[in-house]
């Protein structure tokens, strides 16, 4: 039994960001929008230097985040938006619903997990997806993609040795 229940994005904004809640303690199947979640605030929001900023990231440890119910989200546009240090195994997470990847991983630098069961067919947008992912290397060959998604520039700025089939870009 999860110990929180948040209804919104901004309920569970503010429980990932206190760095003493264990993740996999939060019932996420009522979230539809996870746009943005680990973003760091705007830098004229932020009290604090420039440097500081720069260093800030709104969480520092992901574990238990691998047990969240994505079933019901649909906007996961830049999750996890220039942090670093991500780099959790969210292989199954369910994202059939999500139509927006957009900049998900994008400068997520040390992401380097297998993604291929994910079922992406309702992905409309992945534009910049793992772009400025250094490290992330993994097969897509299994993602059945919809055929009018954007996915350009990808993988751009990525280890991947090999683009995916699909990739026509």
């Amino acid at each position: 039994m999860s110990k929180y229940k948040p209804t919104n994005k901004i309920e569970l904004r503010s429980l990932i960001e206190n760095n003493n809640i264990y993740l996999g303690d939060i019932d996420t199947s009522l979230i539809t929008d996870m746009s943005m979640l680990f973003d760091k605030p705007n830098f004229a929001c932020f009290e604090g230097s420039y440097s500081e900023y720069e260093s800030y990231n709104v969480r520092i440890d992901f574990s238990g985040i691998e047990k969240w119910d994505t079933s019901n989200v649909i906007n996961m546009r830049s999750m996890f938006h220039n942090i670093k240090n991500f780099n959790i195994d969210i292989n199954n997470w369910n994202v059939s619903n999500v139509t927006d990847m957009a900049y998900m991983f994008f400068g997520a630098e040390n992401f380097n997990h297998p993604l291929n069961k994910w079922n992406v067919s309702n992905v409309k947008s992945m534009t910049c997806m793992f772009k400025n992912a250094y490290n992330f290397n993994q097969d897509l060959n299994d993602w059945k993609i919809n055929k009018d998604a954007d996915i350009k520039d990808m993988f751009v700025n990525t280890s991947l040795i090999e683009k995916p089939h699909w990739y026509n870009l």
